[in-house]
Protein backbone atom coordinates (compact mmCIF):
# COMPACT_ATOMS: atom_id res chain seq x y z
CA UNK A 1 0.00 0.00 0.00
CA UNK A 2 1.19 3.36 -1.43
CA UNK A 3 0.85 6.22 1.59
CA UNK A 4 0.94 9.89 0.33
CA UNK A 5 4.06 11.93 1.78
CA UNK A 6 3.22 14.15 4.99
CA UNK A 7 5.05 17.21 4.72
CA UNK A 8 6.98 18.09 8.52
CA UNK A 9 6.80 21.56 7.79
CA UNK A 10 3.15 21.85 6.67
CA UNK A 11 1.66 24.96 8.08
CA UNK A 12 4.97 26.03 9.39
CA UNK A 13 6.92 29.44 8.12
CA UNK A 14 10.52 28.68 9.07
CA UNK A 15 12.52 32.25 10.00
CA UNK A 16 15.82 32.63 11.89
CA UNK A 17 14.17 35.47 14.21
CA UNK A 18 11.98 35.06 17.29
CA UNK A 19 8.70 36.56 15.57
CA UNK A 20 6.66 37.39 18.96
CA UNK A 21 6.67 40.25 21.01
CA UNK A 22 5.14 41.20 24.26
CA UNK A 23 1.59 43.08 23.98
CA UNK A 24 0.41 45.95 26.19
CA UNK A 25 -2.08 44.88 27.61
CA UNK A 26 -4.59 45.65 31.08
CA UNK A 27 -4.98 43.15 33.57
CA UNK A 28 -8.19 42.00 35.41
CA UNK A 29 -7.75 40.01 38.29
CA UNK A 30 -10.70 38.36 40.40
CA UNK A 31 -10.74 36.71 42.86
CA UNK A 32 -13.90 35.03 43.83
CA UNK A 33 -14.45 34.92 47.57
CA UNK A 34 -17.19 33.48 50.14
CA UNK A 35 -16.01 33.73 53.53
CA UNK A 36 -12.28 33.97 53.32
CA UNK A 37 -12.05 36.86 56.12
CA UNK A 38 -8.33 35.02 57.11
CA UNK A 39 -6.95 34.78 53.72
CA UNK A 40 -8.11 37.70 51.38
CA UNK A 41 -5.96 40.16 52.48
CA UNK A 42 -3.10 37.60 51.81
CA UNK A 43 -4.45 36.92 48.25
CA UNK A 44 -5.05 40.74 47.65
CA UNK A 45 -1.44 41.16 48.41
CA UNK A 46 0.27 38.52 46.30
CA UNK A 47 -2.16 39.46 43.25
CA UNK A 48 -0.94 43.08 43.28
CA UNK A 49 2.66 42.18 44.07
CA UNK A 50 1.83 40.05 40.55
CA UNK A 51 0.73 43.00 38.73
CA UNK A 52 3.85 45.27 39.86
CA UNK A 53 6.10 42.09 38.41
CA UNK A 54 4.45 42.32 34.94
CA UNK A 55 4.50 45.94 34.86
CA UNK A 56 1.22 46.11 33.86
CA UNK A 57 -1.91 48.49 34.54
CA UNK A 58 -4.49 46.41 35.96
CA UNK A 59 -7.23 46.55 38.67
CA UNK A 60 -7.99 43.46 42.19
CA UNK A 61 -12.15 42.89 42.22
CA UNK A 62 -12.88 40.79 44.87
CA UNK A 63 -16.25 39.54 44.52
CA UNK A 64 -17.94 38.26 47.78
CA UNK A 65 -20.09 35.52 46.90
CA UNK A 66 -22.82 35.48 49.66
CA UNK A 67 -20.30 35.96 52.54
CA UNK A 68 -21.81 36.08 55.94
CA UNK A 69 -18.39 37.35 58.02
CA UNK A 70 -16.41 40.28 56.69
CA UNK A 71 -14.95 39.19 53.84
CA UNK A 72 -15.71 41.98 51.77
CA UNK A 73 -14.36 45.05 54.34
CA UNK A 74 -11.35 43.16 54.83
CA UNK A 75 -10.75 43.30 51.02
CA UNK A 76 -11.92 46.71 50.99
CA UNK A 77 -9.65 47.94 53.36
CA UNK A 78 -6.71 45.94 51.46
CA UNK A 79 -6.75 48.01 48.61
CA UNK A 80 -9.02 45.95 46.08
CA UNK A 81 -12.31 46.89 44.73
CA UNK A 82 -15.27 44.59 46.47
CA UNK A 83 -17.94 43.57 45.07
CA UNK A 84 -21.44 41.69 46.68
CA UNK A 85 -22.24 39.03 44.63
CA UNK A 86 -24.88 36.44 44.58
CA UNK A 87 -24.03 32.76 46.02
CA UNK A 88 -22.17 30.42 43.97
CA UNK A 89 -18.33 30.60 42.68
CA UNK A 90 -20.21 30.83 39.11
CA UNK A 91 -22.38 33.79 40.08
CA UNK A 92 -19.34 35.29 41.64
CA UNK A 93 -17.09 35.01 38.45
CA UNK A 94 -19.94 36.54 36.29
CA UNK A 95 -20.32 39.51 38.77
CA UNK A 96 -16.20 40.04 38.57
CA UNK A 97 -16.49 39.75 34.71
CA UNK A 98 -19.29 42.44 34.28
CA UNK A 99 -17.22 44.88 36.81
CA UNK A 100 -14.20 44.77 34.76
CA UNK A 101 -12.60 45.61 31.43
CA UNK A 102 -8.87 44.34 31.69
CA UNK A 103 -7.88 42.77 28.25
CA UNK A 104 -6.85 39.82 30.17
CA UNK A 105 -8.77 37.91 33.20
CA UNK A 106 -6.71 36.24 35.54
CA UNK A 107 -8.83 34.44 38.42
CA UNK A 108 -7.42 33.49 41.49
CA UNK A 109 -9.42 31.76 44.67
CA UNK A 110 -9.68 33.80 47.60
CA UNK A 111 -8.47 30.77 50.04
CA UNK A 112 -5.51 30.25 48.24
CA UNK A 113 -2.03 30.34 49.82
CA UNK A 114 0.87 30.33 47.25
CA UNK A 115 4.29 29.88 48.59
CA UNK A 116 6.18 29.89 45.13
CA UNK A 117 8.06 33.69 43.21
CA UNK A 118 6.83 34.70 41.03
CA UNK A 119 3.51 34.93 42.52
CA UNK A 120 0.41 33.51 40.07
CA UNK A 121 -0.80 36.39 38.84
CA UNK A 122 1.92 36.83 36.77
CA UNK A 123 2.86 33.24 36.08
CA UNK A 124 -0.60 32.99 34.64
CA UNK A 125 -0.42 36.24 32.65
CA UNK A 126 3.44 36.48 31.30
CA UNK A 127 2.21 33.32 28.62
CA UNK A 128 -0.32 35.54 27.48
CA UNK A 129 1.63 38.67 27.48
CA UNK A 130 4.51 37.33 25.38
CA UNK A 131 1.61 35.72 22.80
CA UNK A 132 2.44 31.56 24.02
CA UNK A 133 -0.65 31.12 25.29
CA UNK A 134 -4.35 33.03 24.99
CA UNK A 135 -5.52 31.24 28.20
CA UNK A 136 -3.48 29.45 31.27
CA UNK A 137 -4.30 26.99 33.81
CA UNK A 138 -2.19 26.33 36.45
CA UNK A 139 -0.21 23.09 36.84
CA UNK A 140 0.02 23.11 40.87
CA UNK A 141 2.75 20.77 42.09
CA UNK A 142 1.27 20.07 45.57
CA UNK A 143 -2.00 18.20 44.89
CA UNK A 144 -3.93 16.60 47.53
CA UNK A 145 -5.54 13.15 47.41
CA UNK A 146 -9.19 14.18 47.02
CA UNK A 147 -8.77 16.20 43.73
CA UNK A 148 -6.17 13.62 42.62
CA UNK A 149 -8.76 10.49 42.89
CA UNK A 150 -10.93 13.11 40.88
CA UNK A 151 -8.36 13.56 38.34
CA UNK A 152 -7.10 9.62 38.44
CA UNK A 153 -10.61 7.64 38.84
CA UNK A 154 -13.30 10.12 36.87
CA UNK A 155 -11.57 13.04 35.03
CA UNK A 156 -9.09 11.41 33.11
CA UNK A 157 -10.91 8.61 31.76
CA UNK A 158 -13.79 9.97 30.80
CA UNK A 159 -12.26 13.37 29.27
CA UNK A 160 -9.91 10.96 27.67
CA UNK A 161 -12.67 9.38 25.69
CA UNK A 162 -15.07 12.29 25.22
CA UNK A 163 -11.91 15.35 25.26
CA UNK A 164 -8.83 13.39 24.37
CA UNK A 165 -7.08 16.38 23.74
CA UNK A 166 -7.96 18.27 26.72
CA UNK A 167 -5.90 16.15 28.86
CA UNK A 168 -2.77 17.17 27.02
CA UNK A 169 -4.24 21.03 26.84
CA UNK A 170 -5.09 21.63 30.72
CA UNK A 171 -2.48 19.66 32.20
CA UNK A 172 -2.50 17.24 35.57
CA UNK A 173 -4.74 19.70 37.72
CA UNK A 174 -7.66 20.60 35.01
CA UNK A 175 -10.00 21.57 38.14
CA UNK A 176 -7.87 24.31 39.08
CA UNK A 177 -9.77 27.71 39.51
CA UNK A 178 -6.50 29.40 39.00
CA UNK A 179 -6.11 30.51 35.27
CA UNK A 180 -6.05 33.45 33.04
CA UNK A 181 -7.50 34.30 29.48
CA UNK A 182 -7.75 36.78 27.21
CA UNK A 183 -10.85 38.73 27.89
CA UNK A 184 -12.68 37.25 24.31
CA UNK A 185 -12.36 33.75 25.27
CA UNK A 186 -14.47 34.35 28.78
CA UNK A 187 -17.99 32.82 27.77
CA UNK A 188 -20.70 34.79 28.54
CA UNK A 189 -23.38 32.52 30.50
CA UNK A 190 -21.38 30.36 33.37
CA UNK A 191 -23.76 27.88 35.63
CA UNK A 192 -23.99 29.77 39.31
CA UNK A 193 -22.26 26.51 40.71
CA UNK A 194 -18.61 25.16 41.79
CA UNK A 195 -19.37 23.25 37.82
CA UNK A 196 -18.08 26.68 36.59
CA UNK A 197 -14.71 25.90 36.71
CA UNK A 198 -14.86 22.94 34.29
CA UNK A 199 -17.47 24.69 32.00
CA UNK A 200 -14.96 27.17 31.36
CA UNK A 201 -12.05 24.50 30.46
CA UNK A 202 -14.49 23.08 28.20
CA UNK A 203 -15.39 26.25 26.91
CA UNK A 204 -11.46 27.09 26.44
CA UNK A 205 -10.54 24.08 24.98
CA UNK A 206 -13.18 24.66 21.76
CA UNK A 207 -12.70 28.45 21.33
CA UNK A 208 -8.68 28.96 22.90
CA UNK A 209 -5.91 27.99 20.14
CA UNK A 210 -3.29 28.14 22.70
CA UNK A 211 -4.51 26.79 26.18
CA UNK A 212 -1.51 25.73 28.00
CA UNK A 213 -0.88 24.71 31.67
CA UNK A 214 1.70 26.59 33.87
CA UNK A 215 3.50 25.33 35.99
CA UNK A 216 3.20 26.07 39.51
CA UNK A 217 5.11 26.12 42.91
CA UNK A 218 3.70 25.26 46.13
CA UNK A 219 0.46 26.00 47.73
CA UNK A 220 -2.09 25.38 49.83
CA UNK A 221 -5.61 25.92 50.50
CA UNK A 222 -9.09 24.08 52.74
CA UNK A 223 -10.24 21.08 51.13
CA UNK A 224 -13.77 21.09 50.82
CA UNK A 225 -15.45 17.38 49.10
CA UNK A 226 -18.04 17.98 47.13
CA UNK A 227 -19.46 14.84 46.98
CA UNK A 228 -22.82 16.12 44.20
CA UNK A 229 -19.91 17.87 41.89
CA UNK A 230 -18.79 15.02 40.41
CA UNK A 231 -21.95 13.76 39.02
CA UNK A 232 -22.76 17.56 37.56
CA UNK A 233 -19.75 17.62 36.03
CA UNK A 234 -20.29 14.32 34.39
CA UNK A 235 -23.91 15.74 32.72
CA UNK A 236 -21.71 18.88 31.89
CA UNK A 237 -19.21 16.90 29.73
CA UNK A 238 -22.03 14.71 28.29
CA UNK A 239 -23.90 17.86 27.06
CA UNK A 240 -20.86 19.83 25.58
CA UNK A 241 -20.25 16.19 23.79
CA UNK A 242 -23.80 15.67 22.30
CA UNK A 243 -23.49 19.28 21.17
CA UNK A 244 -20.59 18.94 19.11
CA UNK A 245 -21.48 15.82 17.78
CA UNK A 246 -18.73 13.66 19.69
CA UNK A 247 -21.23 10.80 21.02
CA UNK A 248 -24.84 10.63 20.48
CA UNK A 249 -27.40 9.33 22.62
CA UNK A 250 -26.49 6.06 22.78
CA UNK A 251 -23.01 6.37 25.12
CA UNK A 252 -24.46 8.85 27.90
CA UNK A 253 -26.76 5.92 30.12
CA UNK A 254 -22.68 3.80 29.40
CA UNK A 255 -20.96 6.84 30.86
CA UNK A 256 -23.81 7.07 33.62
CA UNK A 257 -23.31 3.84 34.73
CA UNK A 258 -19.47 3.76 34.60
CA UNK A 259 -19.60 6.85 37.23
CA UNK A 260 -21.49 4.48 39.68
CA UNK A 261 -18.41 2.02 39.50
CA UNK A 262 -15.81 4.31 39.27
CA UNK A 263 -17.40 6.31 42.45
CA UNK A 264 -17.49 3.21 44.13
CA UNK A 265 -13.52 2.56 43.65
CA UNK A 266 -12.82 5.94 44.78
CA UNK A 267 -14.95 5.47 47.75
CA UNK A 268 -12.62 2.32 48.62
CA UNK A 269 -9.54 4.55 49.67
CA UNK A 270 -8.03 3.64 53.00
CA UNK A 271 -5.74 6.01 54.46
CA UNK A 272 -4.76 3.87 57.02
CA UNK A 273 -3.64 1.46 54.96
CA UNK A 274 -3.36 2.27 50.82
CA UNK A 275 -0.65 4.60 49.59
CA UNK A 276 -1.77 7.33 47.81
CA UNK A 277 0.22 7.41 44.38
CA UNK A 278 -0.07 3.21 44.18
CA UNK A 279 -4.06 3.58 44.59
CA UNK A 280 -3.95 6.42 42.23
CA UNK A 281 -2.72 3.90 40.09
CA UNK A 282 -5.59 1.32 40.62
CA UNK A 283 -8.02 3.54 40.42
CA UNK A 284 -6.95 4.42 37.10
CA UNK A 285 -6.67 1.33 35.68
CA UNK A 286 -10.13 0.10 37.46
CA UNK A 287 -12.01 3.29 36.09
CA UNK A 288 -10.49 2.70 32.85
CA UNK A 289 -11.38 -1.12 32.49
CA UNK A 290 -15.01 -0.38 33.48
CA UNK A 291 -14.94 2.37 30.71
CA UNK A 292 -14.18 0.53 28.09
CA UNK A 293 -16.61 -2.45 29.34
CA UNK A 294 -19.44 -0.33 29.69
CA UNK A 295 -18.78 1.19 26.11
CA UNK A 296 -18.53 -2.40 24.70
CA UNK A 297 -22.19 -2.67 25.74
CA UNK A 298 -23.19 -0.34 23.49
CA UNK A 299 -21.09 -0.83 20.60
CA UNK A 300 -21.07 -4.90 20.66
Amino acid sequence: MSRPMINPALGMNLVPIRTLQRQTATVSVIIPAHNEQDTIAEVIQAARRGLDVLRVEGEIVVSASGCTDNTAQVADKAGACALIAPIGKGAAIRAGLAATDGDIVCLVDGDLQYFGDPPLVTLLVEPILHGIADACVTDLYWRPLYPQMWLYGFFAPVAGFLFPELLSRAGSTPWSGQRAATRELWPEKLPDDFTVDLAILLHWNACALRLRPVLADDWVNPQRPKPDLMSQELELMIARALVEGRIDESIPPALRRWYEEAHRLMATYQPETDQPQEFERQVLGASLTELYRQLARVWR
